[in-house]
């Protein structure tokens, strides 16, 4: 048993005190309180603190339970020791049922048999089954997919965009074509339909698609590209500083060797001269500036709403896209050559889902001028914020306009 940190203050003592504050100000004259923490040395906040564990202790002590033999209560304390011990213990298991019942015992305290949890994680699959099949989705998914690995087994996974509803993630033997068309097949077979389909350049992804003969289209997404550039930025960025650094170096050492008197310890010395560092160091940055900045022209050019308010035009992408890959190959930089390379590769994929937007929305906006698709636009762009129903503030010959930009745009 743990000792108290004021030993004369013991359990009896402790429990007078508290009896002693629970009695109500009429029985308990005023100062007595001030008396109480004279008389042992102690404050009048640690007397109130008695009087408020006591009154806890009597609450939960005296307040009505069940009749009959109350359940034994387990409870688990999780601090540094707990959580050191389950580090530890997670660490060299590898997920079976020998393995589940060796981490009960190890963590818990508690013997269950490889019986018990067999049935158990049985039982849980089969219900978490029958809850995937009741799902049934009433409408067309924005699919993603990305090939995720389960230990070294290969999983298609495919996520709805929209709801994040995860649709497929079950381990396979192999990830080529075959496998993932069928995968596909069994998703069409539970009633499960795509409007479009999103993933990265995976060959075994693109075949199976093709190989299931879906006929939602296949695009490619910008995360892998994005993740690209942004890779390459962050190069040029730690070039730039390096070249800030041997600048100031350069100055810093040319300072010194015109200095009469020199500092104390080695001189400062360089490999370069000030003007081929300053030159270094301009053209360092004029190309991180200069490739951020064409960059940020590509990634928006892909935008469905251009700077103008309108609806992006196939056109306009491409005319902005070979424009800004002509520029990034001028900069003369090995990473940025391929990766405007490997952009251009992709542009007819990146364009389609601006074409197929184009394509839809063409014969609404025949109907309307420049400034009502501008205003329904950035109605569209703002419609959590204006909290809406869609159409409201529009005149009545509208409201069809409206929700055919709402559906398509969605």
């Amino acid at each position: 048993m743990s000792d108290y940190r004021i030993p004369e203050l013991d359990l009896s003592t402790r429990m007078e005190l508290g009896l002693e504050m629970l009695r109500p100000i009429p029985e308990r004259e005023w100062g007595h309180a001030t008396y109480l923490a004279d008389t042992y040395n102690i404050s009048r906040t640690m007397l109130y603190e008695l009087r408020d564990r006591a009154r806890e202790g009597l609450i939960a002590s005296l307040t009505p339970r069940k009749p009959g033999g109350q359940p034994e209560e387990e409870t688990v304390i999780i601090d540094r020791d707990f959580l050191r011990r389950a580090i530890t213990v997670l660490s060299v298991l590898s997920g079976s049922v020998r393995d589940i019942q060796l981490g009960l015992e190890l963590l818990f305290g508690v013997s269950r048999s490889e019986g018990l949890i067999s049935e158990t994680l049985q039982a849980v699959g089969a219900a978490e089954e029958d809850y995937n099949a009741s799902l049934e989705p009433t409408q067309p998914m924005l699919g993603e997919l990305d090939e995720t690995f389960q230990g070294r087994q290969p999983c298609l996974t495919v996520v709805d965009r929209d709801s994040f509803m995860v649709l497929n993630l079950s381990a396979a033997d192999h990830r080529d074509g075959t496998t993932w068309g069928v995968t596909l097949l069994d998703l069409a077979e539970r009633g499960i339909q795509f409007q479009n389909l999103v993933s990265d350049g995976a060959k075994g992804i693109r075949a199976g698609v093709e190989n299931a003969q879906l006929t939602a289209p296949l695009w490619p997404d910008l995360f892998h590209l994005i993740r690209d550039a942004h890779t390459i930025t962050q190069c040029l960025e730690q070039t730039a500083y390096r070249a800030i650094e041997t600048a100031l170096r350069a100055r810093r050492a040319e300072r010194e060797r015109q200095t009469p008197q020199r500092r104390p310890g080695r001189p400062l010395k360089v490999e370069i001269s000030v003007d081929d560092a300053v030159a270094a160091e301009e053209a360092a940055i004029d190309l991180y500036d200069d490739g951020c900045w064409l960059w940020r022209e590509a990634r928006q050019a892909l935008e469905p709403i251009n700077e103008h308010g309108r609806v992006t035009t196939t056109k306009e992408v491409r005319e902005t896209m070979a424009a800004a890959i002509t520029l990034l190959q001028e900069l003369k930089h090995e990473k940025i050559t391929d990766f405007a390379l490997a952009f251009q590769g992709h542009l007819d994929d990146l364009v389609a889902p601006l074409a197929w937007l184009e394509e839809a929305i063409a014969p609404w906006r025949a109907e309307i001028d420049a400034d009502t698709e501008a205003l329904i636009l950035w109605a569209w762009q703002h419609r959590h914020a204006l909290d809406l129903e869609p159409g409201e503030g529009f005149p009545a010959a509208q409201q069809s306009v409206v929700r055919a930009f709402r559906d398509i745009l969605a």
